[in-house]
This record gives C-alpha cells, sequence and structure tokens, in this order.
C-alpha cells in the first residue's frame, strides 16, 4: 500500500473511535482460543505489556517491521511478534513500554515515532499477559539494530500483504511447546509464520485499514 498522509491521518481518526474488538480479532484466532469475560482475565492476575505496530515508510509504500524471537525454553520461543514487552513500574503508561521496548528490541528512536493510537487489547493465556497494542508511524525510521539477546531476526513486511486475503493460511500446522500439534490461521511470508496474538492483532488492524 502506498503511503500517503491521508492515510495516516484516516487511521488516526478510526483508532479515536469506538473499536470492533473481538469481532474482529477473533478473524485470526485459533479455533481452540478461549473466550474469556474480563472478569476471568483479571481473576488470574496477568502481567501487564505493551507492543508496538510500527508502520513506516520504506520507497513510497508502507511497511510494518517484526522480531522473530530468538529460541528459548519458553512459550514464545522463534515466534514472530511486534516489538514489546512487559510494562517496568518505570514506565508512566503503556505508550512508554512499547516505545522503550521498541529502542531496546530494534533500535528506534522514540522522536522518530509518531503515535497515531492504540488497538483493543489481548489478553494471552499460555503466557498469561494481557497486552496492549499502541500503533506508530514513522516517516524515517533509520537503520534497525537488533538486540543480539532476545532477536534472532528483524523482518519487514509491506503492509499490502496482510491486506490481501490470499495470504491468510486458516490451516498452517503449528508444534506448540508443549510438543502439541494445532492447525491455526496464520500468514506466511517467505517461510516466515504470523500466528497466535501477533496474527490476532494484525486482524483488527487489517479491519480498520480495510473500512479507511
Amino acid at each position: 500500500m502506498k503511503f500517503s498522509a491521508q492515510l495516516i491521518d484516516g487511521l488516526k481518526e478510526a483508532l479515536n473511535k469506538p473499536l470492533p474488538g473481538e469481532d474482529a480479532q477473533y478473524i485470526m484466532a485459533p479455533s481452540y482460543r478461549p473466550q474469556l469475560t474480563p472478569a476471568q482475565i483479571a481473576a488470574n492476575r496477568p502481567k501487564i505489556g505493551g507492543v508496538l505496530l510500527l508502520l513506516y515508510e520504506k520507497d513510497g509504500f508502507l511497511n510494518i517491521v517484526f522480531t522473530q524471537r530468538k529460541e528459548y525454553q519458553g512459550v514464545h520461543s522463534a515466534q514472530m511478534s511486534f516489538p514489546g514487552g512487559k510494562k517496568d513500574a518505570a514506565d508512566e503508561n503503556i505508550i512508554q513500554t512499547a516505545l522503550r521496548e521498541t529502542k531496546e528490541e530494534i533500535g528506534v528512536e522514540p522522536e522518530r515515532i509518531e503515535i497515531i493510537g492504540q488497538l483493543t487489547e489481548l489478553y494471552i493465556p499460555p503466557s498469561n499477559f494481557l497486552i496492549y497494542p499502541v500503533v506508530g508511524f514513522s516517516k524515517d525510521i533509520g537503520q534497525f539494530e537488533p538486540q543480539k539477546r532476545e532477536v534472532e531476526k528483524i523482518v519487514e513486511i509491506p503492509l499490502s500483504f496482510f491486506l490481501d486475503k490470499k495470504n491468510i493460511n486458516e490451516q498452517t500446522e503449528i508444534k506448540l511447546f508443549n510438543n502439541n500439534v494445532v492447525r491455526v490461521p496464520a500468514y506466511i511470508y517467505n517461510q516466515h509464520i504470523i500466528w497466535g496474538a501477533t496474527a490476532i492483532i494484525l486482524g483488527e488492524f487489517t479491519y480498520i485499514v480495510e473500512r479507511l
């Protein structure tokens, strides 16, 4: 999708209106994902985190940046994700969390990023995180610098890829951390599989973009 100031302005306006929420999120959700009430989620005392869906202009087109996590002994090993992480006590708000984590993980300074809104929060049962997605835009992203300890690779994907329904694979086979194999909706870009929470967040975001 080509960059235009009008598109960014339209996104700002749309993200400050009532969001589609679960109706759009569940487009890309695994069939086994539990639908919990806010009270049920709160009873689990989830950790709070923020992620940044960062749009940026490259050669006149809009891209989104992702990280591929390092392999580790945990539920999200080697997965594709947005830059982000747990809210620190020193963070004033979730936007500051997302910006701080983005700088740490991919080296983009907060000053280069314009915050244009937020998406619906999302509970992640396997890791007991309640994630707040923030949407940002950068006209001049600079150079990415992956954090060597956590980030295996930085992956840049055009926004237009996610707007093409042909790029959704409804029955992608995934091996979970407990060795169970499931079939889930996913985007597959150059062998990078985007599923789970990251795909669910993209589901709501693309739903909004398509209606601008």
